[in-house]
């Protein structure tokens, strides 16, 4: 009588090697999401910074001058009445929005500290 042995798994080198170009991989795309997230959450602020602006065209028509204020003492929703409101990401509120006002208006989203935008430049838009 022959017999035969089989095995049925893996080997120790089949695993090692799959960890490895998962390893790979991973650290390929990682990165890569991450530009993605900060990509999109700066688009959401030169969103909201587009919607303020034709708000602050629709104030101007109606009252002859340029609201301003901030989101942090949480004005700006008030000074423009009700025009123009803060959208709020997925992950939370990422900006801080400011808007003064002397002949035109400068608007203003700076990231929030302590999220992952810290350390980007702020959005600027001058009328």
């Amino acid at each position: 009588m022959v017999s035969t042995n089989l095995k049925n798994g893996f080997t120790l080198i089949e695993v090692l090697i799959t960890l490895a170009i998962l390893g790979i991989l991973s650290a390929i795309a990682i990165p890569a999401y991450n530009g993605y997230i900060t990509t999109a959450k700066m688009s959401e602020a030169r969103n909201n910074i587009a919607a303020l602006r034709l708000a602050q065209e629709e104030y101007y028509l109606e009252n002859n001058s340029y609201f301003q204020g901030s989101t942090t003492d949480s004005t700006l929703s008030n000074a423009s009445g009700g025009l123009w409101t803060r959208t709020k990401g997925s992950d939370g509120i990422n900006f801080d929005y400011t808007v003064t006002s002397s002949s035109g208006w400068t608007a203003t989203a700076t990231p929030i500290v302590g999220t992952s935008l810290e350390g980007q430049p702020p959005i600027i838009e001058t009328k």
